[in-house]
């Protein structure tokens, strides 16, 4: 291209040296001046317009490409479950979920996230298996200690909803107190704030749709209660808040609320009030954390006839990395060795019932889970762990879950 504009410049720089040479005046001499000015100019064009054989748009797909992340986590599990007489006993095999985020700066104070989930292998799992959007919302960030976020976002609950990745805790399954009293993963469409309350605490605090009561149960607790989107029984407003504190160095603690009615639209209000505590806290090698939820029904005879006025449980697990400094050299200069166990308690009958035939020992379970976590990099963790179940049912009565050995992998990308 530098060519191709230097031939013709010089060309018509000659050109118009014997022009004006033999020009008679000075009006002449403008003119052909003012000519070969418009003429240096088309040619300055052409050189700064692109070439014929670019794709047009190249400039904005890389624009949105530098500012798009792309990232993720998978778990695969092989579970035994011993046999009780509950009939779940035997082999599984499970592609538990594939998560896929994608977030862009859309501008540099606003941002989309998103966070797509394919669980159980997908529509192709069998009846456990399927597609959903996790998270879908824009987070405006104005200060740092308010900004503004709206659409599909996890409820900032209890101590694994937010942080659910696999690297993040050491068992096989995430604690059963966090699916049956915090339902995780619990997503909801609604909007909220968010920001730092100087350099060691975080809050939020969000507006989102309520859990619907009438699918509440003492087998499940509030699991089921999670609306589908578009649907909204109770055409209520619920109200989650959460105040994350680190007061001093390795120590992390979080407190969060959530409250809202759970009863049918057309029918008394009867709310739900779920209350979270969680903490961890790290001595050199030594790991001690916990978690206490309590989730209060002040009219449960309303929702469901099984439940009490109260469901409550908490869990605590010690940990310790073993490995060797020794050992961590070459591909294993990050790894890290955990061995830990974990005891968790938890009741869906406490209080009074609607149908006091319907209360039984089962629904107070306890959990004994021991076993080791090994992460080669920090991304990655293999894990096995064996799981001791217990509860006060009566004689002839089914067990609601089993003694099980496990075995997963997972990963973050």
């Amino acid at each position: 291209m530098k060519k191709r504009f230097i031939i013709p410049a010089a060309a018509m720089f000659l050109l118009a040296a014997g022009t004006m040479a033999s020009a008679a005046t000075v009006d002449e001499l403008q003119r052909q001046l003012d000519e070969l000015t418009g003429q240096v100019r088309t040619l300055q064009a052409e050189k700064a317009a692109p070439a014929a054989d670019a794709a047009p748009g190249d400039g904005y797909l890389k624009k949105v490409w530098d500012k798009t992340r792309i990232g993720g986590y998978g778990e695969l599990a092989y579970i035994f479950k011993k046999e009780n007489g509950n009939g779940n006993g035997g082999n599984t095999f499970d592609p538990q979920r594939f998560v896929l985020y994608v977030n862009s700066d859309l501008a540099d104070w606003i941002t989309l996230n998103t966070e797509l989930e394919w669980e159980h292998g997908g529509t192709d799992g069998g009846p456990d298996g399927g597609i959903s959007v996790e998270q879908a919302f824009l987070d405006f960030k104005f200060t740092k200690a308010f900004n503004v976020k709206a659409g599909v976002m996890l409820v900032p609950l209890g101590a694994l909803n937010l942080y659910h990745e696999p690297v993040n805790f050491n068992s096989t399954e995430r604690p059963q107190l966090d699916r049956y009293l915090i339902p995780s993963t619990w997503q909801e469409m609604g909007i909220g704030i968010h920001g730092a309350l100087g350099d060691k605490a975080d809050y939020q605090l969000l507006a989102t749709p309520g859990l619907d009561g009438t699918k509440f149960a003492a087998e499940t607790g509030v699991r089921e209660g999670r609306q589908n989107f578009g649907k909204d029984s109770n055409r209520n407003v619920a109200v989650t808040g959460r105040l994350e504190v680190r007061p001093v160095t390795n120590l992390y603690t979080n407190v969060s609320f959530y409250t809202a009615n759970a009863a049918p639209s057309g029918t008394p209000t009867a709310y739900t009030t779920i209350l979270a505590f969680d903490g961890k806290y790290r001595i050199s090698d030594f790991e001690l954390a916990g978690e206490y939820v309590q989730v209060i029904q002040d009219k449960p005879a309303l929702l469901a006839s099984d439940i009490g006025h109260r469901m409550s449980g908490y869990w605590v697990e010690a940990a310790y990395h073993l490995m060797p400094a020794a050992l961590k050299k070459g591909k294993l200069a990050e790894a890290d060795l955990i061995a830990f166990a974990r005891y968790s308690e938890f009741d869906t009958q406490q209080g009074s019932i609607a149908d006091p035939t319907r209360a039984s020992g089962r629904y107070d379970r306890n959990y004994t889970t021991f076993g080791f976590s090994f992460k080669p990099v920090p991304t990655v963790a293999i894990k096995a762990d064996y799981q001791l179940y217990d509860d006060h049912r009566r004689g002839g009565e089914t067990a609601l879950d089993n003694d099980k050995f496990q075995v997963s992998l997972g990963f973050v990308f």
